[in-house]
């Protein structure tokens, strides 16, 4: 893994963006740094050389090295880099920097000076402006020259943490109205930046590197333009093949002054991070990709610096087994309809070098692609659709989840229910018999996740077609009751999670939540099995909490509960097997899907832990879907309605809570209940009333008495070690990135961590403790994602109250909930 990161760096890769561009100005001889200090309300005059930098050239210094990141013969498929750069010469610079913003941020971190803001200068070689800089060692300088027409505001005052938070959508940007040949004025709308890291700022007025040079200051484009061009072979179109698509996926949705790097054990430090959003630019259909000419397509997009993989050493071992999952990469779709075949040729774009995944700032990137055999067989990066209907014999008892490893395949019949009356779902059928309305003509996917966040593969992959989704999701029998089937098939990917629907005509009748993951818990029949399938449980484990109802002859005592919500990727709290450099995403798959009281289908959180509403559900297609906001007062029966429409979120005062089913009749589950067959949604079998959990499952979590008012707060004790006691049974909050005394309201590695055990001294392990992450909500009042304050969790009783561990240390706080109202929040599943 060293080495990876080591040969970035050598490669100028990712430092390209964060490096100083030095230019020697005349002073040759070695300059020891000046010991400055900054000093409140000093400032010296500091004379700017400023410039435009040369665009790079993606594919280096040579023409068409078809022996490096292409193939040199007439293989299958063809792909070259092309060395096409442009220089200075040819007017590729803006005639003036529009709307310049300089700021300089001292060591400390504290924005010190603020000059020339929204200033316009001219941008020839050899320009100079004079400004006030704070004499300084260790100094960041921030330029930006925003653009006549600016995307971004004004950067007067901003932190670098606030500029780095600063993000414009590339779809609706300025930038996209720029010609790609665009030449001096015409440019005019194009930020240039430049971000210097480490500088001394010297009492004489000079800008100097630690190592005591001058500089100059040459200010990059941050667009990244790339062009593809491709052709299809006469010969595929005589064998009966035609290009149906072509695609560039897989690009960061927004431009960004200052890169949120991330730092990775594989790829080295990549830039944005996984858990940003990532859309295809462009879906090219008809004329555009006209077979049997040379098409070509020219844009600007975001920087997406993926690393480098040298896994990926010759160009058919450039593919997806290979790449970062957020690596950008162009896709052609092959049809033949005689063959009855589908071909996906993909493409990864980046440097010239086969293991360089790298698009960066203010460089040109130019790929032509021929497309010459169908010989999936032999070549890795062309891969064939199975359009044949999924068969399976695993059949599976119905329920509204189904835990799905990958690379496997189910069978159930859609007709019955593990919860409902004799096994049959009373809502599809009335004694037996298909209820009137309800006969299911088809089934498909409705909506799927990718398998690496926001990125990634399909975890259910591509359907046949818009009207034929067999290939994932087959039927038979659907008119009888007795013998239908609902055949499910899922790819081999890292996981994820899918809801696959069944229709009358074109009406949702009922759907099914895929939870895609290698997690399989293992459940009991005995209080002394308990260890044992803790031990067997794989990927993950199981707990029994330190309440009394999970002791040996009490209610629970032959259950346990899942370590993690339901939907999420991951269990457990991420610092224990990833230790304290644990990234957003490492916490964000400890997140599940959200769930609005007595409703079984889930919607997606945040992508990212906080409000952002990123795209994170696709189609079987693979095209983004979102959620739809409804108003209750629009429905007449909320109930019918929120199983007709599973991605319509019943939002204003009560939501879905009038709804009179619920995940409870009595005790048992309901057909209504999220969770998969076998397990539930806990009831809240307590004493306390409405102010605390005394009796319930949660009681071994508060020191007793009432725990919802913040006079509890004082129970608080910081240690030595940083963390959060609460008297003998609350380990930590473990919210590690905030300094003290700031508000941790939109930290995303936020949650609460608890022992299982008396014993607080032991190494800590999944088995021991329990983590509830903190993850953003859906506001019944609006649908909206809320600031995450609380780790939530759901009680399936139809009862007033909430209750909550520390209500005044938010978001440390949790806080379970039997559901009055149409929140979105997380469920935790309990053995049946």
């Amino acid at each position: 893994m060293a080495s990876i990161g080591h040969k970035l760096e050598t490669k100028g890769v990712i430092m390209t963006l964060l490096s100083l561009v030095l230019i020697s100005t005349g002073c040759e001889e070695q300059i020891d740094p000046p010991a400055v200090n900054p000093s409140e309300g000093k400032t010296v005059a500091v004379t700017l050389d400023l410039g435009i930098a040369d665009e790079e050239d993606g594919a280096g210094a040579t023409a068409s090295p078809t022996s490096k990141a292409g193939s040199c013969n007439r293989s299958a498929f063809e792909i070259a880099s092309v060395a096409d750069m442009r220089t200075k010469a040819a007017g590729n610079i803006p005639d003036k920097l529009y709307n310049l913003d300089i700021i300089q941020y001292v060591s400390g971190g504290s924005v010190k000076s603020n000059t020339l803001s929204e200033q316009t200068i001219g941008a020839a070689l050899g320009t100079t402006t004079t400004v006030k800089l704070t004499p300084d060692t260790g100094s960041k300088l921030l330029l930006v020259a925003r653009g006549a027409s600016a995307d971004f505001g004004s950067l007067t005052g901003k932190t670098l943490s606030a500029v780095q938070d600063l993000k414009v959508k590339a779809e609706t940007s300025k930038i996209k109205g720029i010609s790609t040949d665009a030449t001096g004025n015409d440019l005019a709308n194009m930020p240039y930046y430049l971000y210097l890291e480490n500088v001394n700022i010297t009492s004489d007025g000079k800008i100097q590197s630690p190592a005591g040079k001058d500089v100059r200051l040459l200010l990059k484009r941050l667009a990244v333009k790339v062009q593809l061009d491709w052709s299809f072979s006469k010969d595929m179109t005589d064998n009966g093949y035609i290009l149906k698509e072509v695609k560039l996926c897989q690009v960061p949705a927004h431009y960004r002054l200052v890169p949120q790097t991330e730092k990775t054990d594989k790829w080295g430090n990549v830039y944005p991070t996984s858990v940003a959003e990532f859309v295809d630019v462009y879906r090219l259909t008809g004329t555009n990709i006209e077979n049997g000419t040379t098409r070509t397509q020219t844009v600007w997009i975001p920087a997406n610096a993926r690393g480098i993989s040298s896994y990926s050493n010759s160009p058919y071992y450039r593919n997806k087994t290979n790449a970062n999952p957020a690596a950008t990469y162009a896709e052609f779709v092959v049809d033949n309809s005689e063959k009855k075949e589908r071909l996906y040729y993909r493409v990864y774009l980046g440097g010239n070098e086969t293991d360089d995944f790298n698009l960066l700032e203010n460089t040109n990137y130019h790929w032509t692609v021929n497309i010459n055999k169908a010989d999936y067989a032999n070549d890795p990066r062309i891969q064939l659709l199975d359009q044949t209907p999924v068969i399976s014999t695993n059949q599976q008892t119905t329920s509204n989840c189904f835990m799905m490893l990958p690379g496997t395949n189910i069978c159930f019949n859609p007709y019955k229910h593990e919860a409902g009356t004799d096994g049959w779902n009373t809502y599809l059928t009335s004694g037996g018999a298909i209820a009137s309305g309800k006969t299911i003509t088809s089934v498909k996917v409705l909506w799927q996740t990718k398998d690496a966040g926001t990125s990634g593969d399909l975890v259910m992959g591509y359907v046949a077609s818009n009207d034929n989704h067999k290939n994932l999701v087959n039927y038979e029998n659907l008119d009888n009751p007795s013998t239908a089937l609902v055949h499910v098939k899922v790819p081999v990917t890292n996981g994820g999670n899918a809801v696959i629907a069944a229709y009358s005509g074109s009406t949702v009748v009922w759907s099914w939540h895929l939870w895609i993951s290698n997690y399989v818990p293992v459940r009991i029949n005995s209080y002394s099995e308990y260890e044992e399938a803790q031990a067997k449980t794989k990927n993950g484990t199981v707990h029994k909490y330190r309440s009394a109802l999970f002791n040996e002859g009490q209610k629970y005592a032959n259950c346990v509960m899942m370590d993690r919500d339901l939907g999420a990727v991951a269990g457990g709290y991420p610092a224990i097997y990833k230790g304290e450099n644990y990234t957003v995403r490492d916490n964000v798959e400890t997140q599940g899907f959200l769930y609005q009281g007595a409703r079984k289908d889930p919607f997606f959180i945040s992508a990212d832990g906080t409000t952002n509403e990123v795209d994170v559900i696709y189609d079987g297609d693979g095209v983004t879907l979102g959620v739809t906001n409804t108003n209750p007062a629009e429905v007449s029966n909320k109930y019918e309605y929120s199983i007709q429409h599973p991605l319509h979120f019943i939002y204003g005062e009560g939501g879905i809570g009038s709804n009179p089913n619920s995940w409870d009749n009595s005790g048992k589950k309901t057909i209504d209940d999220p969770c998969p067959t076998g397990w539930r949604v806990p009831l809240f079998d307590g004493t306390g009333g409405s102010s605390n959990f005394s009796g319930s499952i949660f009681d071994g979590f508060q020191t007793g008495g009432s725990i919802s008012g913040s006079g509890n707060d004082a129970e608080y004790i910081i240690s030595g070690t940083n963390e959060f006691n609460y008297s003998s049974y609350f380990l930590t909050d473990e919210l590690i990135d905030k300094a003290p005394g700031t508000s941790p309201d939109k930290n995303p590695k936020g949650g609460r961590l608890f022992y299982l055990g008396e014993n607080k001294l032991i190494e800590k392990t999944i088995h021991n403790t329990v983590w509830f992450p903190v993850s953003a909500e859906r506001v019944y009042t609006t649908a909206q994602l809320n600031a995450p304050l609380y780790a939530h969790i759901w009680f399936a009783n139809n009862a007033s109250g909430n209750f909550m561990f520390g209500s005044g240390m938010k978001p440390h706080a949790m806080r379970v909930i039997r559901y009055t109202i149409g929140y979105g929040w997380p469920v935790r599943c309990i053995q049946q």
